[in-house]
């Protein structure tokens, strides 16, 4: 990767109790925008037809092209929290604020604007079904995005993120596309090592990802991991301030408290981070 300092916007000014809650709302919401991809997009063998990718333009997550009378991209912003229909530049057909509203609402909305824009209904309605982190949110209670920081700073976990997984990408000529998953709502790159075996319970392959937070650690962290696990013996040195993961999984971690420690640039120390963290699960894998 390179040497250069990747340009992250500022992070650390949220607490942490605070960013896990505009955390937790936003996996609500994505479960709804993912439901016009698994409902409208082609389906992948991978089910990648629910995922996201990063549009910078909008500062979104957002899906596929829906094609139709007015083709669009299902999305979710951050900042200014909210539902999005995009064009194909990025720029918002429809939008609805997500403040007080709940996710019933939501689902509804996205039925209705988006039948209004393919030129025929969304028949039969998008799958409101979801297995994720508790919230109220899920329960029935409306959003409340009156916390514009804590959900700005999300925002700059997951385009910071982006553009250090793309740098990932460049480097690394076998790294799928950096997409965010809805289940786990991490965002994240994997790379192949044996990109031609037929099984990927036995193929070889190292996955690149910051998970937003999730029920063991709340807080934001960077992970690579090599598959299958290496022994827990021997794991080579990482840099950046990184640490193995030997509980549950094996692979390095970078926690966010260590990361926004104060002792260097984030940007340049996520990026040593995860290329020391690569360089060592390809040993451990060879």
């Amino acid at each position: 990767m390179t040497n250069h300092p990747l340009h992250w916007v500022p992070l650390g000014g949220v607490s942490a109790e605070r960013l896990a809650d505009a955390r937790r709302q936003l996996h609500w919401a994505a479960q709804a925008v993912s439901a016009v991809g698994k409902r409208l997009l082609r389906h992948q063998p991978d089910y990648s037809e629910q995922s996201f990718r990063w549009n910078e333009e909008a500062r979104a997550l957002a899906q596929g092209t829906v094609e139709g009378a007015q083709p669009f991209l299902p999305a979710l912003r951050f900042s200014s929290t909210a539902l999005i229909l995009l064009d194909a530049s990025g720029r918002a057909r429809r939008e609805l604020p997500l403040d007080g509203r709940t996710l019933e609402e939501a689902f509804r909305w996205l039925e209705e604007e988006s039948a209004g824009l393919l030129g025929r209904p969304v028949d039969p309605p998008l799958d409101r079904s979801a297995d994720i982190e508790a919230h109220p949110v899920g329960s029935g209670a409306p959003f409340s995005a009156s916390d514009a920081e804590a959900f700005a700073e999300m925002e700059a976990w997951f385009g910071n993120a982006h553009q250090l997984l793309t740098a990932v990408c460049k480097e690394n000529p076998d790294a799928s596309t950096v997409r965010c998953w809805p289940h786990h709502f991490d965002i994240a790159t994997l790379i192949s090592l044996d990109p031609g075996a037929s099984s990927s319970e036995t193929a070889r392959s190292i996955g690149a990802g910051l998970s937003p937070g999730d029920t063991g650690r709340p807080a934001p962290y960077l992970y690579v991991t090599p598959w299958p696990y290496p022994s827990k013996e021997n794991l080579p040195d990482l840099e950046g301030g990184g640490i193995w993961n030997t509980e549950g999984w094996v692979g390095a971690l970078l926690e966010a408290a260590t990361l926004l420690d104060g002792s260097g640039d984030p940007g340049y120390r996520a990026e040593r981070f995860v290329a020391s963290a690569v360089a060592g699960c390809r040993t451990l894998l060879a």
